[in-house]
């Protein structure tokens, strides 16, 4: 790669995450803390976080923080104890506990980590589209034009905290390599392929992952097609290999996802058919003027927006004003790259899923929407670089852009306030018609010239990072986990006892950064049977965050929960005993909550006394006179083992919380968190391993001796 374009992505990056990468700031939003218990008292940021991203800090970070406990105590990442009643943790695709792009960033600090993970998985896919257009055909400049559309695009960065950014950075690197598969097919290019299918396929959000994978599969079957007869099963061999390679590797968290995922309330969802395939509805302005006007319906990053969904969601196929006209360009040119008209058709097909869609809960492929508009930009770009193009298209495009985002703007103000984000939207016209109109005028006026495409590149690039800058505004460090006095308390006396919280104070999943164990669980691949289980103390719901409240309800002790933190001017019933309070919040303790481990049916003389506690892992002694029965206040996913006196013991499998019954004189228990799956992946990725080494050794040469 070309050392300008080297320096190219590496002012991008400075400008995008310069402050967080070098400045010391932090990526994360944590000024969204601000205004509930226990951090009232925070001082406001400036600018304020984004709201829209505070999934990165209660849901994203969490995962992460308890993946690198169990890599920093020696142990593979298997179960999540501080959430709910646990939960599986490898199964989860969203704690990315083996996705290469965040491992890398495991040796910092864990909120330093962010911008680090984040910068590369921007740097991918640039590096990657820039690549993957090079080798298809294109020049610099329109490879350059093409990698910044798509790595600086909408789904990319405004989704670059998510797990599902991995699958947008992993996408053009997987393409990349099947070309060098398809035109050279070498074990290298074979070994390339296997390892972006790796980073890929462990991206941890399967939706933007599946959708990744089909675009891969319908570049393959056109690299193949193209191919002479007899290199085509050469090409298919080396591709094959590379995909079983992939997911061998990937199975220790493969396997276990796919075993656990049933279980999982997003399965119910989908059962229900809220995430179904789409059924032909209706082509409402709120579904696709976002993709050309991002900021007509407002902008959730200002608290006001009133489209579809929501700004990430809404505008993550927005890839630059210029690169709609170069796209539109390309509807009639002749094809210039060689898989061209695939990824048109792949793109429409996206575009017309989410458009058409009804009822649609989500738009990841607008993914698609995204690399197709990238791809076909730097098309029309190597075309306008060899020969002189027809002026008129260039007029008519720009001319209906123009007249379209000149409509969204005046047409989708607020209903009932029209002067709701006035200077933002029609700032943002402003901005989008000088960029169209510079990228009209470079066409124009620099037709087959070779370093038009360069210009456009860099327009291309100012558009992008102008609108999303503000989507991440750094935050200081001051805010860096704060620590509230009720907070040290509860770090002081809560130890191996789980807390939870009423109402909004102190968002579920959050007081694990702390070390605490929360009762509550926010998390679309929650267990359905906990949730289910915890209905009778939730009061409702913020969007997919349970709230939960009714604290004389019985099952706070059921499920082992002996501190209870409220905001500073609320009170807890008895027999809730107050415990701490001062100006952030008030923390109760509640008696007699049952342990972790206990004995449901309790002969006379009979006790459990602990002696080890670890994530994968619980060990008791029991004093047993008379057969009894083990209960728990631990979730039972199927996979947990009972060793009682070093035996293998039956669990009782069907129920939500683990339970088994006991034989007289039992003394000692071994709970052991053991996926089967897990076993068989791990299996699996040392075959893996092994034959990718031996791809990799050079044939031995044999001496013959005299």
């Amino acid at each position: 790669m070309p050392a300008p374009a080297w320096a190219a992505f590496a002012v991008a990056l400075a400008l995008l995450f310069g402050p967080v990468l070098l400045g010391g700031q932090l990526l994360l939003p944590l000024d969204n803390l601000r205004g509930q218990a226990p951090f009232r008292q925070l001082a406001p940021t400036d600018p304020h976080g984004n709201p829209l991203q505070g999934d990165l800090i209660t849901l994203v970070t969490p995962s992460l923080a308890e993946v690198r406990r169990a890599y920093d105590a020696g142990r593979w990442p298997l179960w999540n104890p501080l959430v709910g009643t646990g939960m599986p943790l490898l199964a989860d695709p969203q704690a990315q506990a083996l996705q290469p792009l965040a491992l890398l960033a495991f040796p910092l600090p864990l909120l330093r980590a962010a911008a680090v993970t984040a910068a590369l998985r921007v740097l991918v896919a640039l590096v990657f589209a820039f690549l993957l257009l090079r080798r298809q055909g294109a020049g610099t400049g329109p490879a350059l034009a093409g990698a910044f559309a798509y790595g600086l695009g909408g789904f990319l960065v405004l989704w670059v905290g998510w797990p599902l950014a991995n699958a947008a950075a992993w996408l053009p690197a997987v393409l990349y390599a099947l070309v060098r598969v398809a035109r050279g097919g070498e074990r290298r290019d074979v070994l390339l392929l296997a390892a972006a299918l790796w980073g890929l396929l462990l991206a941890g959000h399967p939706e933007a992952m599946a959708y990744a994978l089909g675009l891969a599969a319908v570049f393959a079957a056109s690299l193949a097609r193209e191919r002479p007869p007899e290199l085509r099963p050469r090409f298919l061999r080396g591709a094959g290999l590379a995909l079983l390679l992939a997911g061998a590797a990937a199975a220790p968290a493969l396997l276990p996802a796919l075993d656990y995922l049933p279980q999982s309330l997003r399965a119910e969802r989908l059962a229900e058919g809220s995430l179904a395939p789409p059924k032909a509805g209706s082509a409402a302005p709120e579904r696709w003027v976002p993709l050309v006007a991002p900021n007509a319906f407002g902008n959730n990053r200002y608290a006001q927006y009133w489209g579809f969904s929501n700004t990430n969601e809404d505008a993550a196929g927005f890839a630059g004003t210029a690169t709609l006209l170069l796209a539109l360009l390309a509807l009639g040119g002749k094809p210039r790259l060689p898989q061209e008209r695939v990824v048109l058709g792949a793109g429409l097909v996206a575009l017309l899923w989410v458009v058409l869609g009804e009822p649609l809960e989500t738009r990841r492929p607008l993914l698609l929407v995204s690399f197709a508009l990238a791809y076909l930009a730097a098309c029309t770009l190597e075309r306008w670089s060899r020969s002189r193009g027809p002026v008129a298209p260039v007029l008519l495009a720009a001319a209906a852009l123009a007249a379209i985002l000149v409509w969204a703007t005046m047409t989708f103000r607020h209903p009932e306030a029209p002067e709701t984000l006035a200077v933002l939207r029609w700032g943002w016209l402003h901005w989008q018609t000088r960029f169209l109109a510079l990228a009209a005028l470079v066409l124009l006026l620099a037709r087959g010239r070779r370093w038009a495409p360069t210009v456009v590149a860099g327009l291309i690039a100012a558009e992008l990072l102008l609108l999303h800058l503000p989507a991440h505004p750094p935050m200081p460090r001051r805010l860096a986990l704060p620590k509230t006095e009720s907070i040290r308390f509860l770090q002081r006396e809560v130890g191996n006892d789980r807390m939870a919280a009423l109402g909004a104070s102190f968002p579920p999943n959050l007081p694990a950064l702390y070390g605490l164990t929360d009762a509550r669980l926010y998390n679309p691949l929650a267990p359905r049977a906990y949730v289910a289980l915890t209905a009778p103390v939730r009061v409702g719901w913020d969007g997919e965050v349970p709230v939960w409240g009714r604290a004389e309800h019985p099952l706070y002790r059921t499920l082992g929960i002996r501190w209870l933190l409220t905001g500073p001017e609320e009170r807890a019933p008895a027999p809730w005993a107050l415990a701490f309070r001062d100006a952030s919040a008030a923390v109760w303790r509640r008696p007699r909550a049952l342990r972790r481990l206990h004995l449901s049916d309790r002969p006379r003389g009979a006790g459990v006394r602990w002696f080890e506690l670890e994530a994968n892992r619980m060990t008791a002694r029991l004093r047993l006179p008379a057969p009894g029965r083990l209960g728990s206040n631990v979730y039972q996913d199927g996979n947990w083992r009972l060793l009682v006196d070093g035996h293998r013991h039956p669990a009782s499998p069907a129920e939500t919380l683990l339970g088994a019954p006991l034989p007289a004189g039992a003394r000692r228990l071994d709970l052991l968190y053991r996926p089967r799956a897990f076993l068989a992946g791990m299996a699996l990725a040392a075959a893996a391993l092994a034959v990718a080494a031996l791809w990799l050794l050079p044939p031995p040469k044999f001496v013959r001796s005299r």
